[in-house]
């Protein structure tokens, strides 16, 4: 009998337990809720440079070599002015003078070589030009310096395949000496004519102003390029 119920007590036993569980303390599971640290964003390297300066022209420009300085068309009386009468027919200017020009400032044209009829090889422009200026036959006296210059400002110094360059010189030399005459005095009407241009001081330069059509930009051209050609301002 004590042996029954001894086992029914130790039977008993393990049910209570798993019945009634002894309360334990609370198990402490550590956590560490650490205080926010300030946010500090990723950095991708990137490179930033430092500023500069911006740059200004502080140096002073020199004219480009084929940009000839503007010469001054007009005189102290407010009058067109391009160069003298005398200027305007000297012979002093040689055909080896206009090569040497071409070769420094056109040196296409210098290069150019032509047939003409009193020559058995070709000859070079400044042979041409001065043939074509200086004509006793067609009473031509005309600078050659300012016939090439003419010629090349109305081509605007291209050099064309198929144009006859003392053919052209000449006509343009003709109608220089024309115009000249006819306001120098040989034409009986120059005295109207003067009084019609009284804002023209000369001969030299009504014959320019009216070859270009009374067109003051291109007697300035003519002037720019005359005096970086020959080095005078005429």
């Amino acid at each position: 009998m004590k042996k029954f119920i001894l086992l029914t007590l130790v039977s008993f036993l393990p049910a209570a337990c798993a019945t009634h569980e002894l309360p334990t303390q609370p198990t402490i599971v550590a956590t560490t809720t650490s205080s926010p640290l300030p946010f500090v964003p990723s950095v991708t390297p990137s490179f930033t440079p430092s500023p500069r300066a911006l740059l200004t022209n502080t140096y002073t420009v020199s004219p480009e070599p084929e940009i000839a300085p503007n010469c001054e068309i007009a005189n102290e009386k407010g009058q067109l002015y391009l160069l003298s009468d005398q200027e305007f027919s000297d012979l002093g200017t040689t055909e080896g003078e206009l090569d040497r020009v071409l070769v420094t400032h056109y040196p296409e044209w210098a290069n150019y070589r032509q047939r003409v009829s009193w020559s058995t090889q070709p000859v070079k422009l400044g042979e041409i030009i001065v043939s074509a200026s200086l004509d006793e036959y067609l009473s031509l006296q005309i600078n050659p310096a300012v016939t090439l210059v003419v010629l090349g400002e109305r081509v605007d110094w291209q050099l064309p395949s198929n144009m006859d360059f003392f053919v052209r010189a000449q006509e343009i030399s003709q109608i220089l000496q024309q115009q000249f005459d006819d306001f120098h005095g040989v034409n009986p009407q120059n005295e109207s004519l003067r009084s019609q241009y009284p804002e023209v001081e000369n001969s030299a330069t009504y014959a320019l102003y009216a070859y270009f059509d009374h067109n003051l930009d291109r007697l300035q051209s003519w002037c720019n390029t005359y005096r970086q050609l020959f080095g005078t301002s005429p």
